[in-house]
């Protein structure tokens, strides 16, 4: 089996972000989710490399002959007109026993260390997302890219209501930036290049 790429992005403010209760739609579990809202230049790389994405998975034997013209790409226009990309991931999964667990999402502090679970990160947060992708063409109407939330990192952290490492998600330090230690002393990863990730400039994958 190949190995997923994971790749980060550049930092964005968090909309909405349901990162340690799923968010549901009429009734149905979706999952684990977050849009992103990046800056003018940063969006305009991220949907060039998105693009360059699909370009690639059009030229595989599974997808031969088929168009992806005006293709899905997780990018919708929140209420100020602004691009914004929508990462998920499935809140839950099943072992090889057909047993169901819950699945944690792997969330980090500015300087790659877990946020606690009690930490809701919220709406208007400053953050990166780690994530992977997976092409899929059902039909002429249902084509594109899913942005799947591998992990996020938190920067600035604006708290809402309601396993592995920092390094393996490509979490490093930002210097200044929200620091789970300092704020349990008030009581109250990734973006270094390394081997297990995909590093396009120095700020994020594309």
């Amino acid at each position: 089996m190949a190995k997923k790429n994971i790749y980060t992005t550049a930092q964005g403010t968090a909309q909405y972000p349901h990162l340690r209760v799923p968010e549901s739609y009429e009734g149905q579990e979706i999952g684990y989710t977050i849009k992103l809202l990046m800056s003018q230049e940063n969006t305009a790389k991220f949907k060039l490399f998105l693009e360059k994405e699909l370009a690639k998975a059009a030229e595989a034997p599974e997808f031969k002959g088929k168009s992806f013209a005006g293709a899905n790409m997780g990018l919708s226009t929140d209420k100020d007109g602004n691009e914004v990309f929508k990462f998920k991931t499935k809140a839950t999964f099943q072992n090889r026993n057909g047993e169901t667990f819950k699945k944690t999402l792997s969330i980090f502090d500015a300087f790659g260390k877990p946020v606690p679970e009690e930490i809701n990160v919220g709406h208007g947060s400053v953050v990166k997302v780690a994530f992977s992708t997976k092409v899929y063409w059902k039909n002429r109407n249902m084509k594109g890219l899913t942005l799947y939330l591998e992990a996020v990192q938190v920067i600035e952290l604006k708290e809402g209501f309601g396993g592995a490492s920092a390094d393996e998600f490509g979490f490093g330090a930002v210097e200044g930036g929200f620091s789970i230690a300092n704020a349990e002393a008030e009581n109250c990863n990734p973006f270094e290049e390394n081997g297990g990730m995909i590093d396009a400039t120095a700020d994020a994958d594309f």
